[in-house]
């Protein structure tokens, strides 16, 4: 199964918002605009340990309104998935569960978790309506009659059973609308039994050293033990070798056939009887095998070898957070073999779910481009597994994927009292225009960096390098406050509405510059067909990114084109390159002497 959307509710800096998961899915945003807070609800919700206190309620949230909830659906559910959640599953095969944490005048929350059921109209068919019908002539009332022994006592659970036999029998003919249940989750007040998914974070700020250990409350830890148990379940080597162990420990243990055990044990256990004989007991020194699952997790160290031999938590922190990458990735690997070579058919009515959620935290920490852009490749492979899904937020370009747009979360904190909001697009933009989709999947090896619009306060849209290179350069010139303002090279005007449908579909806030290239007029003589019918369509482009761009963002067209605003040659242009010409020639001018028509384009792009 795999999750697809997680609901939040008053929890730290969020007031309400829905995040729409995917098998990778980045979360980009400013500082302390709640990135950490959607990955914090998240794993509040899979950790059933996890209690929050009264600070992590949202500050603005109503007089009366003191409850946290985080709802997680789910979809893709395999057959064993079915069994356990048979009663949860909605009619279009999706589950949801809630978890909620109250504060009822006290510090400490009361904590529980419930799960969506489709409930039918009928009152009698309901189950939390169960104990009113345990009464035989109030249940003869009901078609329920036949469903239930004729003889003995009608229980609850006999009376859910007779529900549910009826309800199979008659969907069709049901009305059934979605309710949240009153009773516990799975009806057991503990859900601690491993069918939720398994959360691992690798967080941002805290210490690597200790996160490097091997012991079973750090990340390591945790991902070596999670390993292991991953090991076990397809090793057949492991039960031969844990049965080794508990013959040989076995030993020390006294028998009436064991002669092998130790006589400084044996004097040991004689002493203290001696000491206890005036009780009128007998004291026995046995020894329980540990498993190996057990030994692992208490005497495993990883030691990297880089020259000089040490244990993992004694390198660098780069060092150390690419091992741990690499264990996750080693992870899902063995997951998806287990998953590929499992044999076992057999169903059973509760068991550890399969589903890994790994949530990094700012993965370019201490890393330089190049291991980003691996790392980020990295993710992804871990994210095709058919059991795990990646959660990253990230303040790097090199993690975000405009290929795969559907896979960005925006992250907004516009105000405290709103809280933070989140913008996700849904839609395929280019799927109708194959040709458009093509270009749009091409501008990502013509220009990697243009993720960098994501981190952006604005975005400015240009044509080419000359328009980037050079309008930078004057808003520092004419000192203008250029902080949060990127410019993105869109290869050609052809493009820009390609750039321009991704800023409408996150919102943002946007401006285009391009050239006029007005038609000559008249018309060469000289110019073949193929020729008229290019320019025809270069100038027609203007009146269609107008139309695109509407309200929604500003647009400066250029007369003519850039160079003849900016008063640069033309030889100078074909000598030079054009950026570097438009360079040297603005350069060389006095801030006054500056073409009004680019003087005005900066400030409005600036303002």
């Amino acid at each position: 199964m795999k999750i697809t959307s997680v609901s939040i509710h008053n929890f730290r800096s969020i007031k309400n918002c829905t995040l729409l998961f995917r098998d990778i899915l980045v979360l980009l945003g400013q500082n302390n605009h709640g990135k950490s807070n959607l990955i914090g609800a998240i794993q509040f919700a899979l950790d059933s340990s996890s209690k929050p206190d009264k600070d992590d309620l949202f500050a603005f949230a109503g007089g009366d309104d003191k409850k946290i909830w985080v709802e997680v659906s789910f979809d893709r559910l395999t057959e064993q998935e079915k069994i356990i959640w048979m009663e949860y599953i909605q009619s279009d095969g999706t589950f949801c569960f809630r978890k909620t944490a109250t504060f009822e005048d006290q510090d400490k929350p009361k904590v529980y978790y419930n799960g969506y059921v489709s409930q039918p109209e009928e009152e009698w068919l309901q189950g939390d309506n169960a104990n009113n019908y345990t009464n035989r002539s109030k249940i003869s009332e009901t078609p329920l009659k036949s469903y239930v022994p004729s003889t003995g006592q009608i229980t609850k659970q006999i009376v859910i059973q007779a529900q549910q036999k009826y309800i199979g029998n008659h969907r069709e003919s049901l009305t059934f609308y979605r309710v949240l249940e009153s009773g516990p989750l799975l009806r057991t007040p503990n859900i601690s039994a491993g069918v939720l998914p398994k959360f691992f974070l690798v967080p941002a700020v805290r210490d690597l050293v200790d996160e490097s250990k091997v012991t079973s409350t750090t990340l390591l830890g945790k991902l070596l033990t999670f390993a292991t148990n991953e090991m076990a379940s397809v090793g057949p080597l492991f039960p031969k070798i844990d049965e080794n162990l508990k013959e040989l420990l076995n030993v020390l243990n006294p028998s009436p056939d064991n002669n092998e055990r130790p006589r400084e044990l044996v004097e040991l256990e004689s002493s203290i009887n001696e000491g206890m004989r005036r009780w009128g007991v007998n004291v026995s020194l046995e020894v329980t095998p540990p498993t190996l699952l057990k030994i692992f997790e208490l005497g495993t160290e990883i030691y990297v070898n880089d020259g000089h031999r040490t244990l993992a938590n004694q390198k660098g922190h780069g060092l150390q957070r690419a091992l741990i990458f690499s264990l996750m990735t080693a992870l899902a690997k063995s997951m998806l073999n287990r998953s590929n070579s499992s044999t076992d058919s057999k169903l059973y009515p509760r068991k550890k779910s399969d589903l890994v959620i790994f949530a990094i935290e700012e993965p370019e920490l201490f890393l330089h481009p190049h291991g980003q852009r691996s790392l980020d490749k990295a993710l992804r492979v871990i994210a095709d597994s058919e059991n795990t899904q990646v959660l990253v937020s990230s303040h790097s370009t090199h993690f975000v994927n405009l290929n795969d747009y559907k896979g960005i979360a925006l992250i907004r904190k516009n105000s405290t009292e709103e809280g933070t909001t989140l913008i996700q697009c849904t839609e395929d933009l280019f799927e109708e225009d194959s040709e458009r989709k093509s270009r749009f999947h091409m501008a990502t090896w013509v220009n990697p960096d243009r993720g960098e619009m994501f981190f952006a306060r604005k975005v400015v849209f240009v044509e080419g390098e000359t328009e980037k290179t050079v309008f930078p350069f004057l808003a520092e010139k004419l000192r203008c406050n250029s902080n949060g303002v990127s410019f993105i090279d869109c290869g050609s005007k052809y493009n820009i509405s390609l750039y321009v449908t991704i800023a409408k579909a996150f919102q943002m806030s946007y401006v285009v510059i391009h050239d006029e290239d007005p038609l000559p007029d008249p018309m060469p003589n000289d110019w073949k067909q193929d020729k008229r019918k290019s320019f025809r369509n270069t100038y027609d482009l203007n009146s269609k990114i107008e139309q695109l761009v509407g309200d929604t963002g500003s647009v400066i067209m250029l007369s003519k084109d850039f160079e003849d605003c900016a008063g640069v040659s033309k030889n100078k242009g074909i000598k030079k390159g054009k950026a570097l010409a438009a360079l040297d020639h603005l350069d060389s001018l006095n801030v006054d002497n500056i073409p009004d028509v680019l003087v005005k384009a900066v400030r409005k792009i600036y303002e």
